[in-house]
């Protein structure tokens, strides 16, 4: 199979069939895939468990010598929530305030759409309560719905437009595997990284302290790229079109935003547009290849 249908063939895989990767059945479901994906290029590959409790346990898939590698390149593959206004890239209060008013208004709808209904059966239902009703069946099959639907709302609904965050780095990675075999560099799917670091930490854990961890975000958006961090060579990244901004950490990142300059300081935003792209910016992918061949 050539390059092409190769990549397309995983562009459709991960765009569709396994784009929400949010409960334990989801992820497992993605694991096998990308692990068989990978085992077709190569055969050091690690699934690394974490964070386990009684129902569910975090996952890290590493390929290649995470313990002895120089350079490790990673991104996050869980599915963010749904949230309300754009995505604020590196600042995890803005975008923690507009999940959680999606989760509040979201429970306020669901639980009014419910008293609606209790509301409207009370009006048509008979004065003598008969089980074996066919209404009677019908409204015990609509609450234990809607219950299980008002579950799933407080926990947060699952945001199914994930092409640009994150498959599009899922894909940018399995594009380095395919393309550059070097032993000093290896590659990591990180778990839970849409809320926090854990996922990351768990990498910076079991690699060496003087390794470079380069974290691709959203690198497919219809954007320029952009790069933070101090792994990065200056000249690499003018010759490739990267625009470069002061790191944070000792973490190197790659990403596709916009930059806004606002009195509380550079903010890196992709909005609802952007986030909902069907097409890959594919010559952000061809940079990011260029950088560590």
């Amino acid at each position: 199979m050539e390059q092409n249908e190769i990549f397309n063939d995983w562009l459709f895989r991960y765009q569709y069939v396994y784009r929400v990767r949010r409960t334990a059945k989801q992820k497992r479901r993605f694991i096998t895939a990308l692990a068989t994906d990978i085992a077709k290029m190569r055969e050091d590959i690690q699934v690394i468990e974490y964070n386990r409790h009684k129902k569910y346990a975090a996952n890290n898939i590493y390929v290649g010598d995470i313990e002895k590698a120089d350079q490790i390149i990673c991104t996050y593959y869980d599915t963010p929530p749904q949230h309300f206004g754009p995505y604020y890239l590196f600042d995890r209060k803005k975008q923690s305030k507009g999940t959680t008013s999606f989760i509040l208004a979201s429970a306020l709808l669901t639980l009014l759409a419910g008293l609606l209904f209790t509301f409207a059966y009370m009006q048509v239902a008979p004065s003598a309560f008969d089980l074996s009703s066919p209404l009677t069946i019908f409204v015990a099959v609509c609450y234990g719905a809607y219950f299980i639907f008002l579950g799933k709302v407080a926990k947060g609904l699952s945001n199914r437009n994930t092409l640009i965050r994150n498959t599009s780095s899922i894909l940018a990675i399995l594009q380095l595997i395919n393309s550059i075999q070097n032993k000093k560099m290896a590659f990591a799917f990180i778990d839970e990284g849409a809320y926090g670091d854990v996922g990351l930490n768990v990498l910076k854990d079991s690699c060496k302290s003087s390794a470079k961890i380069y974290s691709l975000d959203a690198v497919g958006a219809h954007t320029e790229l952009h790069a933070k961090g101090k792994g990065f060579s200056s000249e690499m990244l003018q010759q490739s079109a990267v625009r470069q901004h002061p790191g944070i950490g000792n973490i190197n990142y790659l990403f596709g935003a916009n930059v806004s300059e606002t009195s509380e300081g550079t903010q890196y935003i992709l909005d609802k547009v952007e986030l909902k792209q069907k097409t890959l910016n594919m010559e952000n992918l061809t940079k990011i290849i260029k950088l560590f061949q």
